[in-house]
């Protein structure tokens, strides 16, 4: 008898669990709105470039889906025609109550992020490349740093000291008297590549006097060599005054490689193609199957967009700077990084985040191809063209090829001066103020 009544305590107490159960599990779904569910978001806001630049919001988008795919999120994507769409795209993503982090890409976005930022206190926003901190502590002063916004800043500064490296010993050895580099909008970021570059070729040319004294003697006579060059005039550069208008990547470049430029550096994200345009035209008139001349990627990895023609890239990882942002959002870590690092998430060559590496900054290796090559393959979708040049085994093939053709040294300074960053034996200069900027053109061109 006691057995039994046992039993049917038992059975009384699951099927009270049971209702007790249903019952939380019928008031939640009476409390979550229509259509809602408990999937968390991350949203990316892109400036006007928008998807398919093969640059800087490509490697956003980038960021955002494999974050989406590691934490178990889903990605929202706001594409911005205009800066008009800046604040409504932002708020779009702010009122969705699944909506974790709101990403806005580029310097543009900076005033429409500290703004929502500031209305919307229970959500998350990073910013790539902006200055939202800094509008926030002159609109807001009592509410700096905000601890729901953080700045995602880069090292491009030590990123184009390599590549400007590189290209100055192309031109030391194949005998060019200049490199070149297209920028777009004259911004602050944008200082720091300009500044970077031609502090990299000045470090190389340097190096090559102490490591081949003799080539050095000989070749500092050739009018054809970048050696024999006035310091200001080595490095030929323009600001095109857009992120977006692809000829004038083109024309620009067009002049620079008719000053004989070994290379161009890209530093305007969609311009590139202009830049590519310019090298192509070249190589069919003169039946190149392979660089010099060539140019210079940047953001992702572009040397397959061209095989044998993008020497590297200066890679600056937009895609890991979203990624780490939502780590930090799902680690629960990203206020308390924003209040100590006064709201700047910062990623460079050895930089670590509350002990944890977050690098961001490198030149582009035979390794990273794969993951670019699937990058202009999506892109193809977006752009509704064939993108890639050939068959991904072929562009391996080119690239390997070219890297191979260009004397190892070359490849060898470069990696010293990356380990003399990364060690702190050479400081490469952070231009921050116009007249920052003004005391290097002075020096440097």
């Amino acid at each position: 008898m006691k057995k039994r009544n046992g039993i049917k305590t038992i059975y009384a107490i699951i099927i009270l669990a049971i209702i007790v159960v249903a019952g939380l599990a019928a008031y939640i779904l009476i409390q979550r709105p229509a259509g809602v569910t408990a999937k968390p978001k991350i949203a990316v806001v892109s400036d006007t470039g928008g998807r398919g630049d093969l640059s800087f919001n490509d490697m956003s988008f980038k960021g955002a889906e494999e974050a989406a795919r590691d934490l178990g999120w889903d990605v929202m994507e706001l594409i911005s025609k205009s800066e008009a769409d800046y604040i409504p795209n932002l708020e779009t993503a702010a009122k969705d109550p699944n909506t974790k982090l709101i990403v806005g890409v580029g310097f543009l976005l900076s005033e429409a992020l500290a703004e929502v930022a500031v209305k919307y206190p229970d959500k998350y926003f990073a910013g790539v490349d902006t200055y939202a901190q800094d509008v926030v502590k002159q609109k807001y002063p009592d509410k700096y740093p905000l601890p729901n916004l953080i700045d995602i800043k880069f090292e491009e500064h030590k990123g184009s000291a390599l590549v400007g490296a590189l290209a100055c010993l192309l031109a030391v050895n194949y005998d060019y008297p200049h490199v070149g580099m297209v920028l777009g909008i004259e911004i602050p970021v944008l200082w720091k590549f300009e500044i970077g570059y031609k502090w990299g070729c000045n470090w190389a040319i340097e190096w090559y006097k102490q490591k081949f004294p003799d080539q050095y003697a000989s070749k500092i006579n050739n009018p054809d060599n970048i050696l024999a060059q006035p310091i200001k005039e080595r490095v030929l550069w323009t600001y095109t005054g857009t992120f977006s208008d692809i000829t004038k990547g083109y024309e620009a470049a067009k002049a620079m490689y008719a000053k004989k430029a070994v290379a161009v550096y890209n530093v305007a994200g969609p311009l590139g193609l202009g830049i590519n345009q310019a090298l192509d035209e070249i190589a069919k008139a003169r039946g190149l199957n392979m660089g010099p001349p060539f140019w210079i990627g940047v953001d992702a990895d572009q040397d397959w967009i061209n095989p044998g023609f993008v020497i590297a890239s200066m890679m600056k990882r937009v895609d890991k700077g979203v990624y780490y942002a939502a780590y930090l959002v799902q680690q629960g870590k990203f206020k308390d990084i924003a209040v100590k690092n006064n709201g700047i998430l910062l990623l460079g060559i050895g930089t670590k985040v509350d002990g944890e590496s977050m690098e961001g900054i490198s030149v582009s290796t035979l390794n990273d191809l794969d993951e670019f090559i699937k990058m202009g393959q999506a892109a193809e979708q977006y752009v509704g063209k064939k993108v890639l040049p050939m068959d991904p085994e072929q562009i391996r093939a080119k690239v390997k090829a070219m890297r191979d053709s260009v004397p190892q040294w070359v490849w060898q300074a470069v990696s010293e001066l990356e380990e003399q960053i990364r060690e702190g034996k050479v400081q490469v200069p952070l231009p921050q103020t116009e007249s920052d900027v003004k005391a290097w053109r002075e020096q440097l061109g």
